[in-house]
């Protein structure tokens, strides 16, 4: 009887709206990728999801019946936080995944153990809250209070934990997105769809989905992400406090509400934008340091505008490291589209890559790129992760798990960065913060070995000269492949 019942739910559901028309072919994919994760949870859990469906009213839009899905399980929760601000959504259901960003909720309390509470009840000198703050997708946040040690100072801080049962759910859910990736790539053939690595992707998620429950790993995070950000005083990134355990994170509490919120005038809002791009990508792209750390999950949830107006970083379980290397190549294929390098690039990109791609169509790849750059489009960073959106896509090559949760942290991050000021340019920020870092690196080129690229801006002496040397043959390089793409166009309307 499992099966007829699901379908019944996704047909109710209508699940394949989700998707924008411009991804209508995926629709069916999509429906048969629900109804297998479905089918494979246990018994008791679905009987719940369609007990809460059944529940609703009649006239429940279709966007709240879809958030009532997703909160039941905490890894569709988590997508709905990732997808809850991209424009290519419907705009009501945009608004009902955002919910999912902090849930207040007056029963959420009643989803932590209570030995757990007891615990914190019999710490001396902290009054804990009765109520939560927040309901996330794995922990509650609880608010309290406490009095530091010769001090009559009132501080305070809040207590992240999880809730009952979900290391649980979240083993069963992961287990079962395991097996899914197989199962869309014969489903891709199927309804003749390109063919993706559905496999490695979603194994990758797992992986990282698995942290969300080890509090331990937040607390090194914290702690690092606090000394990374130690020179900025405009960024706040909670203080742990000395209550934490492998069951419980305590940090100071942050006093403000989602950036998205914040109640600024424009010209405020837009300025709040501009310091979201240069602390969460720019400073750790721009750094010298061999390793830079990332925060990985930045949707508007987990970023706080201040009420004296500051950016506060929160929730720092999943973040990821940029290596050095990777920077490099990075702004290798910036350079090269700059100076109309194919070569250069394809070099780059197989440099970030995990295997070794089919080099006709990687070069042929980096022509379509180039091909934009003469149409007008700048070759800064969203240009070059387009690029390697495109090769991707194509499967033409893979690339490592620290690259393709950047790339996903910055897609979540620009739709929250567009919710707060339209035609904030991360580009322009981002090439200005490259601009300070090069004239405060000067002075230390001058005594610096030629080929060292242990500078911010990532290109050493040589790189600069060579990219001087070649700029006539970048000229030609750009205008021959302007007079070919008038010949294309002639040959394509006289056919």
């Amino acid at each position: 009887m499992t099966a007829p019942r699901i379908s019944l739910l996704v047909e109710a559901l209508n699940i394949g709206q989700i998707l924008p028309e411009v991804y209508a072919q995926y629709r069916p994919l999509l429906v048969d990728g629900v109804c297998y994760f479905l089918a494979l949870l246990p018994e008791n859990r679905l009987t719940e999801i369609l007990a809460e469906q059944y529940s609703l009213a009649a006239e429940t839009r279709f966007s709240d019946r879809v958030l009532n899905l997703l909160h039941q399980c905490p890894t569709l929760h988590k997508l709905g936080q990732i997808v809850a601000r991209d424009r290519r959504l419907s705009t009501e259901l945009r608004q009902s995944l955002q919910n999912l960003e902090s849930i207040c909720s007056d029963t959420a309390l009643n989803k932590v153990p209570a030995d757990v509470k007891q615990q914190l009840m019999r710490i001396p000198g902290i009054e804990v809250a009765g109520n939560t703050l927040a309901e996330a997708s794995v922990a509650v946040i609880l608010p309290f209070s406490w009095q530091e040690n010769g001090s009559g100072d009132i501080q305070h801080g809040v207590f992240k934990l999880l809730k009952s049962g979900i290391a649980e759910r979240l083993h069963e859910e992961l287990d079962i997105w395991g097996k899914l990736g197989a199962f869309l790539e014969e489903r891709c053939e199927y309804h003749g769809l390109p063919p993706l690595d559905y496999r490695e992707t979603l194994e990758s998620m797992c992986r990282l989905l698995r942290q969300e429950i080890c509090f331990t790993r937040e607390q090194r995070h914290l702690v690092e992400a606090g000394d990374f950000y130690a020179d900025e005083p405009d960024t706040v990134i909670p203080r742990l406090l000395p209550f934490c355990s492998d069951q419980v994170t305590a940090m100071e509490r942050i006093f403000g509400g989602k950036v998205t919120d914040a109640k600024l005038f424009q010209s405020r809002r837009r300025r709040l934008a501009n310091r979201l791009i240069d602390a969460m990508i720019a400073k750790p792209f721009w750094d010298p340091a061999g390793e830079t750390i990332y925060h990985a999950d930045p949707h508007a949830g987990n970023l706080f505008c201040t009420d004296d107006e500051k950016l506060a970083i929160l929730d720092w379980t999943l973040a990821g490291h940029l290596s050095k290397e990777q920077r490099i190549s990075l702004m290798q294929i910036v350079l090269g589209g700059l100076f109309h390098n194919e070569a250069g690039i394809c070099r780059a990109v197989e440099n970030l890559g995990r295997n070794r791609p089919d080099e006709s169509l990687l070069r042929a790849a980096v022509a379509v790129a180039m091909r934009e750059i003469r149409q007008g489009q700048f070759p800064g960073f969203a240009w070059s992760q387009r690029l390697l959106d495109n090769i991707a896509l194509a499967n033409i090559m893979g690339f490592p798990e620290s690259l393709v949760l950047f790339r996903k942290a910055l897609l979540t991050l620009s739709s929250v960065i567009e919710d707060i000021a339209e035609k904030s340019s991360v580009d322009r920020i981002l090439l200005n913060a490259g601009v300070r870092r090069f004239c405060g690196e000067a002075p230390a080129r001058v005594l610096a070995h030629p080929h060292s690229r242990a500078f911010g801006t990532h290109v050493s002496n040589i790189d600069l000269l060579t990219l001087c040397g070649s700029s006539p043959n970048s000229a030609a390089a750009y205008w021959l492949g302007a007079w070919q793409d008038c010949l294309e166009s002639f040959r394509s309307r006289s056919r």
